[in-house]
């Protein structure tokens, strides 16, 4: 960190990251049965990579500037590079002829802008991203593990925090954002160029109210939303997303003995913890109906 002024203060970091795998392979390689005759019709689904050494090298720098621009008020704006190494599972799980997976590491370079401060009773974060993925790791349509993928993520995120008063408090959170591919994996035997990308709603959030009628007391309702979005790369089949209500309390007894409580999906909203497309359907991964946990505390 360095202050250029009195008001505009520079950060700048360098990271370098290592991963080394060794692997080794107590079975048979390559893809047969475990006792090394062939499979069946269709081949085996899965082949054993023989032992191999892999590692993965990168730098990954940070760029920032912090600008006080009133007091208690600032803009910052940050430019930063990242990778993430292959995951072991995508080296050497492999499937059907795929002998070595030649997988890269992942690369985010990403922009921020944004401005936060605080007053009396409030307090606010509000930052505008853009950033580009490189070279993300998938499984194509042939069910090989491969590289070369490209995203673009744009959007902006916001969080709010405002005292009404000694007894009432409320909070916000939310992202807007647009997620898309920006050439064509293999995912789908259609173009994806500009497509958005699948599982990624344009919308999440929440929202808070808090009561505290007496100093044992506390009472809280929270709104969570998750937007609409699409099941499938090529964006045929949305998902319209969801709204759920919470409901939590806490209640000081003594100064020993807490009692609290939670009613999760207050209305029994009926929704998807996540929803995607496969086998030629809609696939809903079914969230929690509505469930109610009674809690005590006790301390000695």
């Amino acid at each position: 960190e360095r202050l250029i002024s009195e008001t505009l203060k520079l950060t700048a970091g360098l990271r370098y990251q290592l991963i080394s795998y060794d692997y080794d392979n107590r079975m048979i390689s390559g893809r047969t049965r475990e006792d090394g005759t062939p499979c069946g019709f269709g081949g085996c689904r899965f082949s054993r990579p023989g032992d191999r050494q892999d590692s993965f090298r990168n730098w990954s720098p940070r760029l920032g500037l912090v600008w006080d621009w009133q007091e208690h008020h600032q803009v910052f704006a940050s430019l930063t590079r990242g990778y993430r190494a292959p995951q072991a599972t995508e080296l050497y799980r492999l499937q059907n002829t795929q002998q070595v997976a030649r997988i890269d590491p992942v690369k985010l370079t990403a922009f921020e802008l944004g401005f936060r401060g605080q007053t009396e009773k409030s307090d606010y974060t509000l930052s505008l991203f853009a950033m580009n993925k490189d070279n993300f790791i998938f499984r194509d349509t042939n069910r090989l593990n491969v590289d070369n993928g490209r995203t673009s993520h744009r959007g902006l995120e916001l969080e709010y925090r405002y005292q009404f008063n000694a007894a009432w408090s409320a909070a916000l959170a939310m992202t807007l954002a647009r997620h898309r591919y920006e050439n064509n994996p293999l995912l789908s035997r259609s173009p994806l160029d500009g497509n958005d990308i699948d599982t990624a709603p344009e919308t999440l959030g929440s929202a808070r109210i808090g009561w505290r009628p007496a100093s044992s007391l506390s009472l809280e309702l929270e709104w969570v939303h998750v937007g609409r979005y699409y099941e499938d790369p090529e964006n045929q089949h949305p998902y319209d997303g969801h709204d759920l209500l919470n409901f939590r309390g806490r209640w000081q007894m003594h100064p020993g003995m807490i009692a609290q409580f939670r009613i999760m999906n207050l209305t029994d909203q009926d929704y998807a913890e996540r929803a995607d497309f496969a086998f030629g359907n809609d696939r809903y991964f079914v969230g929690t109906p509505r469930a109610v946990f009674l809690g005590l505390e006790v301390t000695f």
